[in-house]
């Protein structure tokens, strides 16, 4: 394959990247993690939608799915449907996209229903024409060029992209993990802590790099500790009984 030096930039050794010249092409944009998520009109299994009208003020799931009447996409769309209660819990609006008509999006809810005993009560946008699926990069040539793959946005109620998943067509998507990276997202926002590998609420947090030692005192009181110079823990008990003390006197908010 030929490979031409592509030079966004060198490295402090003047380390560079070779890409092959079927990979460099221009793009208009590519959803990032802190973009403002676009603007747009759909036509879905609940009617039409405007989709800041719709999201706005909620944290939004938006998952594409490669197709409907399709196995895996079966089986993903039953677990979130039985999930739906716990991301209603965390303000959390779930809403799907596939290149199928709405007929025949609802007429595969129908059948899941039946087959799951779970009802689908959140909308499945229709995307026949692949407007949305290329523009938020859904569509991956080398895994198929007529269906989306499984992508999925983490959008707050701000609107902005939190995070980003990708999933290829024959993998299935991990509902346990949508729910845990919402939580973390979640008690980032209100504690401005960072959360460790495989947290759980519940789980110590950790102090964010950039943040200060008198910083953390500040908003963590006694609740934290230095295992070394850039590894600092946070009680998570120990947390939220000093923020009990702060909002009591503030009447701040609280998760």
């Amino acid at each position: 394959m030929e490979q031409r030096r592509f030079l966004p930039g060198l490295g402090r050794h003047g380390e560079f990247v070779r890409l092959p010249r079927a990979y460099r092409q221009n793009v208009r944009w590519i959803p990032h993690i802190g973009d403002i998520f676009p603007d747009f009109d759909a036509t879905t299994t609940q009617g039409p939608i405007r989709f800041y009208d719709w999201a706005e003020g909620s944290w939004t799931v938006l998952f594409s799915q490669p197709g409907a009447f399709t196995p895996v996409c079966t089986t993903e769309l039953a677990s979130l449907a039985r999930a739906e209660p716990e991301f209603t819990a965390r303000n959390t609006k779930l809403i799907g996209l596939t290149r199928d008509s709405t007929e025949d999006q609802s007429a595969w809810c129908a059948e899941v229903e039946i087959l799951y005993d779970t009802p689908i009560a959140f909308p499945l946008i229709e995307d026949l024409t692949g407007i949305l699926t290329n523009l938020c990069g859904m569509q991956h040539p080398k895994e198929s060029t007529l269906t989306a793959i499984r992508k999925t946005f983490i959008i707050d109620p701000g609107l902005r992209i939190r995070m980003i998943f990708e999933y290829p067509s024959r993998i299935g998507r991990n509902t346990a993990e949508l729910l845990r990276s919402l939580d973390a997202l979640q008690h980032h926002d209100v504690l401005d802590v960072a959360t460790p590998s495989d947290w759980k609420p519940g789980n110590d947090y950790l102090v964010p790099s950039a943040m200060s030692n008198r910083d953390a005192d500040a908003c963590f009181g006694q609740s934290w500790r230095a295992v070394n110079d850039y590894l600092r823990l946070i009680d998570s008990t120990g947390l939220f009984r000093h923020r009990e003390v702060i909002e009591g006197k503030t009447g701040g908010g609280s998760l």
